[in-house]
């Protein structure tokens, strides 16, 4: 049969709502270390023995688990993705999107009325799933460009500006050892942020201060400061915010803008299109930055060999020196 994507994404619900339920229930994680049947599974998880077969045959159709007899197992898929603790893991990335389908479902109230979709923001920028959710997301080759695209070999210190879990700073120490960084974001992120730092096991060179990027200084002298995820701001903001980065560094230092931001067209690359919508969905008077927007900004700032490039299918980076 000839694949229709249109069909596809008429049904793609139905599919999202599978894997969400079998991760929420951690089948994937209950999976790893053997199969099991479907009552096994029900006593284990709590479910209703011939309702949880019926998920379970629908992600083996869906090449989430392969069943031998009554017996089912994860494919090589599911246990890269779908196991709690792997590095690619992208359970935390199904729960905010499960929990911002709602909100995605009123887009056409939003469309029409220029109204943002009443609903509680249960999963905002400083709760730990969100914080979590953006660093799986990272994992998925987006830090590694990042530490690959960029030559940071004659600097020392780094200041991420919203950093989230800091994953994208751990990465960029990890490549060049003689880079110091300190992450700075709200405390209400931080819990999170520092259990990453210990784990990477790079804390003697990476410390965490709260602060508020707007508003707090930045610093003074600095090699690099990076803004990963968390410059999607209105003009005058961000206009403001480089000019206090541009301050903050030393003569020659380097801002990195790193993001999900679409061209000057807006229609591409897809994730970007499909993100700022998502930006929108909250509130639908701001607008959303295209790299052309970036790049003047910082030219306006006073940087100078401003240079933006696709950094994966996903996001772009801008580099800009002082």
């Amino acid at each position: 049969m000839v694949d229709n994507p249109i069909l596809d994404a008429v049904f793609h619900s139905w599919r999202m709502s599978v894997i969400t339920t079998a991760s929420r229930l951690e089948l994937f994680s209950q999976l790893e270390d053997g199969s099991m049947d479907a009552e096994r599974l029900a006593l284990e998880t709590g479910c209703v023995p011939p309702l949880l077969k019926a998920l379970l045959d629908a992600c083996v159709a869906m090449g989430l688990l392969c069943r031998e007899g009554d017996r089912y197992r994860n494919s090589h898929l599911s246990s890269a993705h779908l196991v709690k603790g792997r590095p690619l893991y992208v359970g935390h990335i199904l729960e905010i999107q499960s929990r911002g389908a709602p909100r995605w479902g009123r887009l056409l109230h939003m469309v029409t009325t220029g109204e943002s979709p009443e609903g509680p923001d249960e999963l905002g920028e400083q709760h730990p799933i969100f914080t979590r959710a953006m660093n799986d997301l990272g994992m998925h080759h987006e830090a590694a460009a990042l530490a690959a695209a960029v030559d940071l070999s004659a600097c020392r210190s780094l200041v991420d500006l919203g950093c989230g879990s800091g994953l994208y700073s751990i990465s960029l120490c990890r490549r060049f050892p003689q880079l110091s960084a300190t992450l700075v974001d709200r405390e209400q992120v931080l819990p999170t942020t520092n259990e990453m730092v210990v784990s990477s096991g790079l804390a003697d060179r990476i410390r965490v201060r709260a602060g508020d990027m707007e508003t707090d200084p930045i610093g003074e002298g600095v090699d690099v400061v990076l803004l990963s995820d968390s410059f999607y701001y209105d003009a005058a903001t961000a206009r403001r915010l480089l000019r206090s980065v541009h301050a903050a560094l030393h003569e020659g230092g380097t801002a990195i803008i790193r993001g999900y931001y679409p061209d000057p067209g807006a229609s591409e690359p897809l994730f970007g299109a499909i993100f700022r919508l998502n930006l929108l969905l909250f509130d639908p008077e701001r607008t959303p930055p295209s790299l052309d927007d970036i790049k003047a900004w910082l030219g306006e700032a006073g940087f100078r060999s401003i240079r933006a490039f696709a950094l994966t299918e996903k996001s772009s980076c801008v580099l800009a020196e002082k």
